[in-house]
């Protein structure tokens, strides 16, 4: 593994920056609140039970990055899932992003905001989780009226958290500023959730770059001994 990701940070070291474009997913609920009880006006409820209320349902969100900020996102509330036909049964509800809701992301979201790119030779870069294929990325790219993507890079199995910048750093972040704001349901844990998805700075993700050893001068072995 630690050749693996040594190997595909060179790749990406070597590349120039705006060319590359990440994808990653992720899942967030809104925290738990413990059980109170009522009370007179101005007094603090007492606490009724020492175990928080059960978790919220969880959201579900994949987006894209370019070196320069944020491109899209996607959101996925537990309602929107259980509407959605499963491409296996043909039944509706989905237990999580699938492949085919990637495939659309990237047709009809992902594809478009990379068309307006400066760059003529934008590299896709993403990993096998939904076990996507290359040629599958670049047909949907096609099927979004886009011509400026030139290649399409899966990372190694069990490597993303090493070299995908929303997996190492940019998700955790993401959520803690989310948390910041103390959402009290699953809609405004989405709401948030894209919300400060795009409020991410150029400052930050090319701090994210870096975190992952993708810049130039960087060790490549960087975190793995």
């Amino acid at each position: 593994m630690v050749t693996q990701v040594a190997k595909f940070r060179r790749r990406c070291q070597v590349v120039k920056k705006n060319r590359l474009v990440f994808i990653g997913g992720t899942g967030m609920r809104a925290e738990p609140r413990k059980l109170t009880g009522l009370a007179p006006k101005g007094k603090t409820p007492v606490t009724t039970a020492s175990k928080p209320e059960k978790y919220q349902p969880r959201v579900d969100m994949y987006g894209a990055i370019a070196y320069t900020g944020p491109l899209v996102c996607d959101i996925v509330t537990s309602a929107q899932r259980r509407s959605i036909v499963n491409a296996r049964t043909g039944k509706k509800g989905v237990k999580g992003y699938t492949k085919s809701m990637l495939r659309e992301f990237i047709k009809h979201k992902l594809a478009p905001k990379i068309k307006r790119m400066k760059e003529e030779q934008v590299i896709i870069a993403l990993d096998k989780g939904l076990a996507m294929k290359k040629e599958e990325v670049l047909e949907d790219i096609k099927a979004g009226k886009t011509k400026n993507v030139k290649d399409v890079w899966i990372f190694p199995t069990s490597t993303a958290k090493y070299v995908n910048p929303l997996d190492n750093t940019l998700w955790h972040s993401l959520k803690e500023r989310v948390r910041a704001r103390k959402p009290q349901n699953e809609d405004e844990t989405a709401t948030y959730l894209k919300e400060e998805f795009m409020a991410i700075t150029e400052a930050d993700i090319k701090g994210y770059y870096r975190n992952c050893a993708l810049t130039r001068k960087s060790d490549p072995r960087k975190n793995l001994v």
